[in-house]
């Protein structure tokens, strides 16, 4: 059941309201989440693309981080907050961006085949490797 969440940066500048699709998010290990975050997985959530309602798109800035997807950041802070498809199909939020998020769960990891060595996590949750995860995206097609 579709879900309404606020959340924002770290400074304040970009504040967003948005429907989360669900209440399970994923750990992705793929190189460029790790290099963004500093070395660590990026947990994020899928929500309704159409929903998100963006405070401060001034400083809000998209880095075009392959062809078909970019990433959405506080040009201010630098908090990572938005990972989106171009196509429009597909949009997930950081979960440390959100206000609250008491109700989200761990559901799985994606791209396992890159996570490095230097940590773990101790969970039962699936995990998908890069090619797993995004054959579920050329199925839907």
């Amino acid at each position: 059941m579709p879900e309404l969440k606020t959340g924002h940066c770290l400074c304040g500048s970009v504040k967003f309201e948005l429907m989360l699709n669900e209440t399970h998010a994923h750990a992705c290990h793929c190189s460029m989440c790790r290099r963004m975050s500093g070395g660590t997985p990026v947990l994020a959530i899928p929500c309704a693309p159409d929903s998100v309602k963006i405070d401060g798109e001034k400083s809000l800035s998209w880095y075009s981080s392959s062809e078909w997807a970019e990433r959405g950041f506080c040009n201010q802070c630098g908090t990572g907050m938005f990972y989106r498809l171009k196509d429009g199909s597909y949009f997930n939020v950081a979960v440390g961006a959100l206000d609250d998020d008491s109700d989200i769960t761990l559901a799985g990891h994606i791209f396992i085949d890159a996570k490095p060595d230097y940590y773990d996590f101790k969970d039962d949750c699936p995990r998908l490797t890069e090619a797993e995860f995004l054959a579920q995206f050329a199925e839907g097609s």
